[in-house]
């Protein structure tokens, strides 16, 4: 058995989901021979362990069932298995407050015996939580079991995730809930719950830098949905601190939809040649935010909008980073010409000399 497999059936027995630290401690439980059959030492070593998980999972090519969640700090690998996944939505009701359900029912929720046929399909299912008309967390099913509880005999157990990216609205526009709203629970049929998983896993936040973003999106373009907020001022989304700089999160199917908008040619130049991409069969063309999201503090709504983002040959990219101000400013006057109207309705607002500051 490879260490994939390995690490795939560590995984399942952590419940799907784990951080690379979580993963190596329980691969060191469950295959304490490791060291024996790969390494000339005797004792098991959890850094090297952690190494090799990460070689064999990340540098090298992911198990077909694991995925990496790189809006995580610390990244998390995740199993995706190949039978379908379904969608509960799941309202909190009147009498719960957030706060109370963080405490009480921060891993697991019951429901009433009326709700069992749902219930038994639900195992591995995705549930939105909703409170006020507000999806405030997800959480990802890893078992389901009857209880004894006479009024809530239906228990299912989650790993949970606090969300603030997922627009209410726009999950009532896919599933068209019958009363016109979410009054209790409901397990989505297939084709539904595919609509909304895409639509999620659109607007997910990645805090990347530069280099491992356009990384990021070069490798899952063909899986990304692209999409792009309302024409209107974005909120600033919450900062992280990482190696002592404060790195503010991207959604990478703006990014998607700024190549698709400038069909993945040059926004500097449309005559610059690159080559196939294997991910698109289109052109390959890197995104680029004009204004870099490391001067979002000065700026009162958020950078990180399709109208912010440009799409760039890697030359041309290479140039705005690296290349002396002189070299650049005739590139950034064109771009900053061709996108001031549409960043303005995002309530960005930058002139020539501001910009070229940015850049020195």
């Amino acid at each position: 058995m490879t260490i994939k497999d390995k690490a795939y059936i560590v995984l399942k027995k952590l419940g799907g989901r784990a951080t690379e630290t979580q993963l190596a401690k329980e691969y060191i439980k469950m295959y304490p021979d490791y060291d024996k059959n790969y390494t000339s030492t005797k004792t098991s070593s959890e850094a090297k362990i952690r190494g090799t998980i990460n070689a064999e999972l990340m540098r090298n090519s992911l198990h077909e069932n694991i995925k990496v969640d790189k809006t995580k700090d610390p990244y998390e690998y995740y199993i995706v298995d190949s039978q379908e996944k379904l969608v509960v939505i799941q309202p909190i009701g009147t009498n719960n407050s957030i706060e109370d359900f963080l405490k009480e029912n921060s891993t697991r929720w019951a429901e009433k015996k009326r709700y069992e046929k749902q219930w038994i399909q639900s195992n591995n299912a995705t549930v939105l939580f909703v409170k006020n008309a507000n999806v405030f967390a997800i959480g990802y099913i890893i078992k389901i079991e009857k209880t004894d509880d006479a009024e809530y005999p239906l228990d299912y157990s989650y790993n949970l995730e606090l969300v603030d990216y997922i627009d209410y609205e726009k999950v009532l526009k896919i599933v068209k809930p019958k009363l016109g709203n979410f009054r209790t629970y409901q397990l989505l049929d297939s084709t539904t719950s595919k609509k909304v998983l895409n639509y999620i896993n659109s607007q997910k936040i990645y805090y990347l830098d530069d280099n491992l973003a356009d990384e990021e999106l070069q490798n899952n373009l063909s899986s990304i949905d692209s999409d792009e907020p309302d024409f209107k001022p974005q909120p600033i989304k919450l900062s992280r601190e990482s190696n002592d700089k404060k790195v503010y999160p991207r959604n990478l199917s703006y990014a998607k939809k700024a190549l698709e908008k400038a069909n993945f040619l040059c926004e500097v130049d449309s005559t610059h040649k690159t080559f196939i991409s294997k991910s698109t069969n289109e052109q390959y063309a890197e995104a680029h935010h004009l204004i870099p999201l490391q001067f979002q503090e000065e700026f009162n709504y958020s950078l990180d909008v399709p109208a912010n983002i440009i799409s760039l040959c890697p030359n041309c990219h290479r140039k705005l980073h690296f290349a002396s101000i002189d070299d650049k400013k005739e590139m950034l006057e064109k771009l900053l010409e061709n996108r001031n109207k549409e960043l303005e309705k995002f309530g960005i607002e930058v002139n020539k000399e501001e910009l070229f500051e940015i850049y020195t």
